[in-house]
Order: C-alpha cells, then sequence, then structure tokens
C-alpha cells in the first residue's frame, strides 16, 4: 500500500500568513498541521508516502525530509484543476496495481487508520460540520454503503461530509476513473474532482462504505484555526511557569522563547524563539522568531518573524469619565 497526500494548495483563506508559508506547515498548539497528520497515519504499513506540492512546496519537502525518515517521494502540480487532476499526478508511482490511501494535507484528525487499510472495501471518511454545504457530501443506505456522493450542494440531502480520508483496494480501478474525467472533461465547479471520479467508480459497480473519524478539525481560515488550537491545546499545552509572568492554561511555549512581566493564556501558542514583553495575550498563535511588545491581542494570528509592538498612551482622564477603544 501507498499514501498519497496532495498539499499543492494555495491557502488562499489564510492570507496574509500562506504568502510565505504553506498551509501544511502552519503550527498549532506548536507543531505544523501536517505533523498532526503523520502522526496519525506513519504507524501502519505502507511502503511510500508521496506528497503532491506545489505552491511553496520546497518549504514542505524541507521540512519532512529533515523530520522524518520513512520512504517518500514528491510530485509537483503545475496546475491547480481539482483533487481529482492532484491525485492523477502521482498515477505513474504504481507500476504493480496496489491499495492506497489517500489523505489531505490541511485536516487534523483521529480515526483507526489500521481497521481502516485492513477493510476488505473502498473506504471513505466522514465527519458531521456545522455547515455542510461547504464539503462533499454523500448518502448512505441502511448498511453504511455510499448511495451518492454530491460535491459542495447548496441544499446538502445531509450532513455526512467527506472528511478527507479515503482508502481504496485498487489504485489502477482508482486511476483508470480519474483519466475518465480528464478525457470526457467531466467537472464540478471547474475542477476535476475526485467525488465525481468515485461516482464513475460507483457506476463500474465498485462499491464504498463510510466510517466516522473520530476527531476531526479544520485549519483552513483563522477563525477554525483559532478553534483548533484551542482542541489540540487541551491535549498538548506546556504550560510552563514563568517567573514574573502569569500563564493561564492551556498554553503552549516553544524552545527558546522568553516571556516578560505578561500575562499569556488561555489558549496561546508561541513557537520556538519568539520573545513577548509587557503583553497580555489571550486565544492567539504567535509565529516562529516573532517579537510582541507592549500590546493586548486576542484571536489574533501573528506569523513568523513578525514584530509587533504598540506605542504607550499617555492620559490625563478626570472624575466620571469613560475612554473606549474600539477596533
Amino acid at each position: 500500500m501507498k499514501i498519497i497526500m496532495p498539499i499543492a494548495g494555495i491557502g488562499t483563506r489564510l492570507r496574509p500568513h500562506t504568502h510565505m508559508i504553506p498551509k501544511s506547515l502552519i503550527r498549532v498548539a506548536g507543531k505544523p498541521i501536517i505533523g498532526y497528520i503523520i502522526e496519525q497515519i506513519e504507524s501502519v504499513n505502507f511502503s511510500e508516502m508521496i506528497f503532491i506540492i506545489g505552491y511553496l512546496g520546497d518549504q514542505i519537502k524541507s521540512y519532512l525530509r529533515t523530520t522524518y525518515h520513512f520512504p517518500m517521494k514528491f510530485i509537483r502540480q503545475m496546475e491547480y484543476i481539482g483533487l481529482g487532476h492532484a491525485i492523477d499526478q502521482a498515477k505513474n508511482e504504481f507500476p504493480e496495481d496496489e491499495a492506497v490511501l489517500i489523505v489531505l494535507g490541511d485536516i487534523i484528525f483521529t480515526a483507526d487508520i489500521r481497521r481502516i487499510v485492513a477493510s476488505p472495501e473502498n473506504m471513505i471518511g466522514i465527519m458531521e460540520p456545522e455547515e455542510p454545504r461547504k464539503y462533499g457530501i454523500v448518502t448512505v443506505d441502511d448498511q453504511g454503503y455510499v448511495t451518492d456522493m454530491i460535491e459542495k450542494p447548496e441544499n446538502p440531502p445531509c450532513n455526512l461530509a467527506i472528511g478527507g480520508l479515503y482508502y481504496f483496494k485498487s489504485a489502477y480501478n482508482l486511476f483508470e476513473s480519474i483519466k475518465f474525467i480528464i478525457d470526457e472533461e467531466i467537472k464540478t465547479r471547474d475542477e476535476y474532482q475526485l467525488t465525481d471520479a468515485m461516482k464513475n467508480m460507483m457506476r463500474q459497480g465498485e462499491k464504498f462504505k463510510i466510517f466516522n473519524m473520530a476527531e476531526w478539525y479544520d485549519c483552513g481560515e483563522k477563525e477554525t484555526l483559532l478553534q483548533t488550537n484551542r482542541v489540540m491545546l487541551e491535549k498538548y499545552a506546556t504550560n510552563d511557569k514563568i517567573p514574573g509572568s502569569i500563564i493561564n492554561p492551556p498554553v503552549f511555549i516553544g524552545h527558546n522563547t522568553r516571556i516578560e512581566n505578561s500575562i499569556i493564556g488561555p489558549y496561546v501558542s508561541i513557537s520556538d524563539n519568539s520573545c513577548v514583553k509587557n503583553a497580555l495575550i489571550t486565544n492567539s498563535i504567535l509565529g516562529f522568531e516573532t517579537i510582541v511588545e507592549n500590546t493586548i491581542l486576542d484571536s489574533s494570528l501573528v506569523g513568523d518573524n513578525s514584530f509587533l509592538s504598540e506605542a504607550p498612551k499617555e492620559f490625563n482622564v478626570g472624575p466620571d469619565s469613560e475612554i473606549i477603544f474600539t477596533k
């Protein structure tokens, strides 16, 4: 079995942060998103992990090669025309037919991967989001077999959303179906979608069964990234005690990070080699080698190598006064 991870996306919803760093390397509770994903899948028996890279792909390649030591290959996607097209880039890496696990590179999840890859059937991971119209939707029968798939419908027939984890018993069947939708110009939202390829497989007699992903966290935009950070901090917080400062758990503080005369937390992640002075920070993520001074932050993302300092203010406020700073 091989694993394919498409991580070529530009991450437009997380700009300006993704102007300089790929989305999969943004840190949550001190660890890159892709690190959480690999922790879930590297324990299963696989021969190679194939990464489909594109935008800022060299950063991903460098991180993975220096951090992990399993067999890996990198393929650059030159056009961004859908998930089906991204996966198709790996077809030449399968000289023989074998099983393939596909894992999207921008989600954090937990699932019983070993049970999934031991299944005699094709499998699709599902979750139940608050806004299912943002995702691919499946309908199922009483036995848990997929009866239909719809890519991001305006009026979803149910809230069973595809969670970005797929297991195919035959890579050849998958690639043949992707070839079909590309050759026939079958697109949804002007892209070659994996859901359309799977629907074609179903028409050819293939069956797909669903499994529930125990946990699923979106990292695609600022608000959901901060929510995911809160969840991960409940598991991975360091909650260091800092003389002269107050730490309100859960908080993650990276290596070689200096905190002075500050109140940090709850729900704050500060990456390595950063410095925080005279600040009050809650519900925020601070990047690598970041300096924050003399300020109050809440629900904020501060990127790598950033400097943020607020000028001191001087007031002469008389009795019965009220001063309000608005955004």
